[in-house]
């Protein structure tokens, strides 16, 4: 059998490794948009301030929230079709939950403030929720069951709250709480009738039926979103550059687990999460931009380039998206900060060719990588040593290694 001299394993290994590298940088370079941009709206008012907006159950109507206790509820697929609301106080309105029958929404906010939207007779009130004043209300989520809402503030406090007869309401502070970290999401999914919360030190606590709570790690990461997808038991967690995937175990949630890896090549920081179609969200970025996440597949894809938006609307590529949400696979609105709306529609191919050459998730980098380092190990004797090294993915899972 022909030996390989030791020079020329030594030349192979680096030139995989240059390889390796360099095309994955061009292939995050060669990214370009999956979808296009028209029909630019604007809510009425101006510069609106808003934080966020809810989608209904049906998919039919939009809440947007914002400063000042400004509310707008509009057409999911027409925003100029659109319902004025009273302004309630003049707090900063955070974030909202429709209830699971679709019929009502809360809106939550700063100093306490829960608003309760009726579709019904399309009217915007004080819910009635008097126990949280001077607590700044970050999230809310019904639980599915429709029984109860959780609502969670900027000093780590979550409670659950529901109606009560006397035109109030009912609220308990949860217990196995871990501290005072913001409660930035939480979102409930029907097997098991659990909710998931999202904090910013203190990691990822499952809700259970009883209202106990379950911290299942990811305290090192300042989790700032996320959604659950309740088709497959799973939630997305975003912080910054860190993607999060949680898998809800909901015979045992105390089994439940979250990994995270970092997306690399982003033109942006991740801010938002919505979910798309299937097993797909739409996560925002700042400067305006978005990518698409496929939990399926674990992978993540371009879906909006700022570069792009610039070249469309340079006034809208300045601003911040809030939301997303989709009326199909294909098609959708944006709303920034600012009350702007412009749709979205696939681009024919462009999809395909973006997820065909433009994977962004790190562990595609990490497994080049750990094939070049295994070819460097075999040359150099790495790994002899009795002290073995262990490489780690950005979510702490290790790889198990072969020894020699």
């Amino acid at each position: 059998m022909m030996r390989v001299s030791e020079n020329m394993l030594t030349r192979m290994a680096i030139h995989l490794a240059i390889l390796f590298l360099v095309s994955n940088i061009s292939i995050l370079s060669s990214a370009s948009s999956a979808v296009g941009m028209n029909d630019f709206e604007s809510l009425p008012g101006g510069d609106l301030g808003l934080a966020g907006a809810e989608l209904s159950p049906s998919k039919e109507l939009v809440i947007a929230f914002g400063q000042d206790s400004n509310v707008i509820v509009f057409s999911a697929s027409d925003p100029s079709d659109y319902t004025e609301t009273p302004l309630i106080g003049n707090s900063s309105l955070n974030d909202a939950s429709f209830h699971p029958s679709g019929n009502s929404a809360l809106i939550v906010g700063d100093n306490g403030t829960v608003l309760r939207y009726s579709d019904l007779d399309k009217s915007l009130t004080d819910a009635g929720v008097k126990n949280l004043s001077g607590s700044d209300l970050l999230s809310v989520s019904w639980s599915l069951s429709g029984s109860w809402a959780y609502i969670g503030s900027s000093e780590g406090e979550i409670w659950r709250v529901r109606a009560s007869g006397d035109g109030g309401a009912e609220t308990h502070l949860l217990e196995g709480l871990a501290g005072q970290s913001p409660v930035t999401s939480i979102d409930c999914i029907s097997e098991g009738i659990v909710c998931v919360a999202s904090t910013t030190f203190n990691g990822i606590a499952i809700i259970q039926r009883d209202h106990s709570l379950n911290w299942i790690g990811g305290s090192s990461t300042p989790w700032s979103d996320m959604e659950c997808l309740d088709s497959s038991n799973s939630c997305v967690a975003i912080s910054s550059n860190i993607l999060g995937t949680i898998k809800v175990n909901t015979s045992n949630p105390d089994k439940s687990t979250i990994s995270g890896v970092e997306i690399i090549g982003l033109e942006g920081v991740l801010s938002t999460l919505s979910d798309h179609s299937e097993n797909r969200f739409l996560i925002s970025m700042a400067p305006f931009g978005i990518v698409e996440h496929d939990l399926e597949k674990n992978a993540t894809f371009p879906w909006l380039e700022n570069s792009d938006v610039v070249n469309e609307n340079i006034q809208l590529s300045g601003e911040r998206i809030v939301s997303t949400w989709s009326l199909s696979e294909n098609t959708g609105w944006i709303l920034t900060d600012r009350g702007n709306l412009a749709s979205f529609h696939t681009i024919d191919g462009a999809g395909e060719n973006s997820i065909a050459s433009s994977i962004l998730s790190v562990a595609v980098l990490l497994a080049m990588l750990g094939f070049a380092a295994t070819v460097m190990m075999s040359v150099f004797g790495w790994g002899n040593d009795r002290s073995s090294r262990k490489l780690r993915k950005k979510s702490g899972a290790s790889d198990s290694r072969r020894k020699r």
